[in-house]
């Protein structure tokens, strides 16, 4: 029989947390520590252990005490495709965070082994906007939506991961006024600093991730640097997907993403109903196991997988949570951006 799943966030112990978990093999490190593979030992369950050092630089403890903060407030993460915060333990002059573990890699993985075909698209979105939908409705912000952060597990389901620059909005009315994000995907709100922003920054993130599904890159990139693609995506009209990219309505989709102004984009609760995932709606997540079968057979084939990233001195360079999913280094630049305004 099954172990049975422990009730999140685990409560306080007197136990150390070595006698809580079993740390396995390093599938991740940065600046700020380093990222485990490990067992929660009551229960069996595999779980992601970001070790963290007091000592890194105080921007990296912002990120992670925002990320904590965050998560420990979200419930039902499970059931909404976001991923669950276990707790958080000091252990000498380290801090162990345990959270879930995917084994199948982010989605910007995956697109490595080739071009992900549209009905597995469509089913990573509509994962990916239930995920948003919730976060959304708990008026939290993700920020950084993009393949990276996109995660799959070994049985298909969908997860969010790396709330290190999320927001929580007092309420459903409430704005930023942060340049917070990855510059390709960021939405001209975002970027313009007179601006003030919402959760429909996120759609905007959704269908310039959908893009680049769909052609391998985002709008821009190769073209310009990061930062000269802010001033692009800031004063160009909104991307098109390319004919040659997708359907006809995947790109009606990716139009109703992204919309110049904030408050004609759709919802995520109404992009869920969009013709484009209607014949889609009750195929199972587990049809994107496929995914991870057909990466595995590239690497055996040849592709070049690296089961330790070293992000040297940018710990933003690849998201903490995607990092722990044992992905290798990408060479795309994803440096998320963090300017308070």
């Amino acid at each position: 029989m099954a172990p049975a799943a422990p009730q999140l966030p685990l409560p306080p112990s007197n136990q150390p947390v070595t006698a809580l978990f079993r740390k396995l093999e390093i599938v991740g490190k940065g600046a700020y520590g380093s990222v485990h593979r490990g067992i929660h030992i009551p229960s069996g369950y595999v779980v992601a252990l970001k070790i963290i050092n007091l000592d890194t630089p105080d921007d990296d403890v912002g990120d992670i005490q925002r990320e904590v903060a965050l998560l420990s407030q979200l419930r039902g993460g499970e059931q909404c495709n976001v991923t669950r915060y276990w707790g958080c333990w000091l252990e000498g002059a380290k801090v162990w965070i345990a959270m879930d573990y995917a084994g199948g890699g982010s989605i910007r993985t995956l697109m490595k082994a080739g071009k992900i075909e549209e009905r597995y698209t469509a089913v990573v979105l509509r994962e990916t906007l239930i995920g948003l939908s919730y976060l959304h409705h708990q008026n939290v912000i993700h920020r950084d939506i993009k393949a990276a952060n996109i995660l799959l597990t070994s049985t298909g389901r969908i997860m969010l991961c790396d709330f290190g620059v999320s927001a929580l909005l007092p309420s459903n009315n409430s704005k930023r006024m942060t340049l917070v994000g990855t510059p390709y995907w960021m939405a001209p709100e975002v970027i313009n600093s007179s601006s003030s922003y919402d959760t429909k920054a996120d759609i905007w993130s959704l269908g310039i991730t959908v893009y680049e599904i769909a052609t391998g890159e985002p709008p821009y990139f190769g073209e310009h640097l990061p930062i000269k693609a802010l001033v692009v995506i800031q004063n160009n009209p909104p991307p098109i997907l390319p004919p040659k990219a997708g359907s006809e309505d995947m790109r009606d989709f990716v139009g109703a993403c992204l919309r110049e102004k904030p408050g004609d984009r759709l919802t995520a609760d109404e992009l869920l109903k969009h013709k484009w995932l209607k014949p889609h709606l009750k195929k199972p997540v587990s049809l994107l196991k496929e995914l991870i079968v057909r990466y595995k057979d590239w690497e055996e084939k040849g592709g070049v997988r690296n089961s330790l990233i070293v992000l040297d001195d940018e710990p933003d360079i690849l998201d903490d949570e995607c990092v722990l999913l044992n992905h290798p280094s990408d060479t795309t630049d994803q440096t998320s951006v963090v300017v308070i305004s």
